[in-house]
């Protein structure tokens, strides 16, 4: 039986809806696709190879610039929610993305992207540069956290942190414990990303367009 490489990614990607990042092996690999063990070695050298594959996979639904004619910071956001949105759409899609070499051209598509946005509203080359780095750190975390709710017990988790905080022991933490297990609303993710943008805008010259605020709570 003859597979290609797109053959070999989809299928590698499938596994990992089925049974999680952690248990792919180029073993397990092969049997799905019914091929004997190491066939897929001529298309991807290595696992390592396997998921930056998958990575690119996933990154290609995301990349292009903003549909909207709208400020610089709003293009940005948007930017960033689609990112959040794409990764989750595989099972572990974040950690898959999270530990890949970003050198491919979907990937490398997104930064351009973002620093694109932001060098034309007058951010310096290396605040550009590190605060796509930030918004990346931060997408990527608030998708990893959201992913991995769903492989716990979450009321004993909320339950847990409701008692470790009634203690006295933590006021602050106690007042706002209603805010922190997750999953979050997507207003936490917008909140956090508008924060950043915000601070991007006061290095901004004074023509350019400022961001529209932190949204209410809803």
């Amino acid at each position: 039986m003859r597979i290609s490489r797109d053959q070999v990614v989809e299928t590698a990607l499938d596994l990992v809806d089925d049974v999680g990042v952690d248990a792919l092996t180029m073993r397990a690999l092969a049997r799905r696709l019914g091929v004997q063990n190491g066939a897929t070695y001529w298309h991807l050298r290595s696992k390592r190879a396997l998921l930056d594959a998958m990575a690119e996979h996933i990154l290609a639904a995301g990349t292009g610039h903003p549909a909207t004619a709208a400020a610089w910071s709003e293009q940005l956001l948007e930017l960033a929610i689609r990112f959040h949105r794409v990764l989750l759409t595989r099972r572990d899609g974040a950690r898959i993305v999270a530990g890949s070499i970003a050198a491919g051209p979907h990937a490398l598509a997104r930064g351009e992207a973002m620093i694109a946005i932001m060098r034309a509203a007058g951010v310096d080359d290396r605040t550009a540069a590190w605060a796509q780095d930030a918004l990346t750190h931060l997408v990527v975390g608030h998708a990893i956290e959201q992913q991995a709710v769903g492989e716990i017990d979450r009321p004993a988790a909320v339950a847990a942190l409701r008692a470790a905080t009634a203690t006295g022991a933590f006021p602050n933490l106690a007042e706002v414990e209603a805010y922190i297990p997750a999953p979050h609303p997507p207003q936490h993710l917008e909140l956090c990303l508008r924060m950043l943008i915000d601070g991007l805008a006061m290095r901004c010259s004074p023509s350019d367009t400022p961001t529209t605020g932190i949204p209410a709570e809803g």
